[in-house]
């Protein structure tokens, strides 16, 4: 593992992240507790911190890529670009949980989870950019993270009849094309695609994000979504399309 090659500095902030984290877990498990009941608060845990092993341990395999991007040198500690990034990256799990809830009346958890999860994904970025902080373990994992979260929203709210099955199948492709493609394309060349972010892909991002977010505010404000949902739908379509080409074109290029 690599974390066990690498400065002090980076393991301690991995693991005082880590456990942070597991901490933040329990005390959600401990709110949860009072609305759902013991069964389900403890569900919860056990799905939450299984989850968030995974995630850490995902983290702790791959710490030699937090090399900031512009100066070359491996930095010394998480930062809070990245921190960020896992934490949306945990949103999945309780997306779908709140999904869950939903379907019994209880729309707070999963506006809530919504909410932090576009927080996240507004600030990892600007955070990166602003404070010179960018690294190739976000580069990678960014786009990675955006796709299980929106992937598991999606199916999550087609489930509890809040967006259509249809749309949920197109996100969760739109999201696994290039993770597909890059697999592929590395067993055939033997090398990995460049990764880079392009404007159509942020366009479809940017599209399913607003689509998944309003569809979920308007069940929870019991205002009628499918008035305005093909005009979203449309958008899902029209940038996924895009993202899909450009993919596409990038893959050939790199061939």
């Amino acid at each position: 593992m690599q974390i066990f090659h690498l400065n002090e500095e980076l393991r301690g902030s991995w693991l005082r992240f880590s456990l942070l984290v597991g901490v933040m877990i329990v005390i959600a498990a401990g709110v949860a507790l009072r609305f759902a009941g013991v069964t389900e608060a403890s569900w919860f845990l056990a799905t939450s911190l299984l989850w968030w092993a995974v995630l850490s341990l995902d983290l702790a395999l791959h710490l030699g890529l937090m090399v900031n991007l512009e100066s070359g040198e491996l930095q010394g500690s998480l930062g809070w670009p990245n921190r960020l990034t896992e934490l949306r990256a945990l949103a999945a799990v309780w997306v779908a949980w709140g999904a869950h809830w939903a379907s019994g009346g209880v729309y707070f958890p999963l506006v809530l989870v919504f909410g932090l999860a576009a927080v996240t994904d507004l600030l990892d970025g600007w955070l990166a950019r602003r404070g010179h902080a960018s690294t190739r373990w976000g580069r990678i994992y960014d786009p990675i993270v955006d796709g299980v979260f929106f992937s598991v929203a999606s199916i999550s709210l087609a489930v509890i009849g809040i967006l259509p099955q249809w749309l949920a199948a197109l996100v969760t492709l739109r999201y696994a094309f290039p993770i597909v493609g890059g697999i592929t394309f590395l067993l055939i060349r033997r090398r990995t695609l460049k990764v880079r972010h392009t404007p159509w892909g942020r366009a479809s991002s940017a599209g399913i994000a607003l689509t998944v977010f309003a569809a979920a505010a308007a069940a929870s404000l019991g205002l009628p979504f499918h008035v305005i949902a093909p005009f979203f739908y449309a958008i899902v379509g029209i940038t996924a399309l895009g993202a899909f080409v450009t993919i596409l074109i990038k893959g050939i290029e790199q061939v």
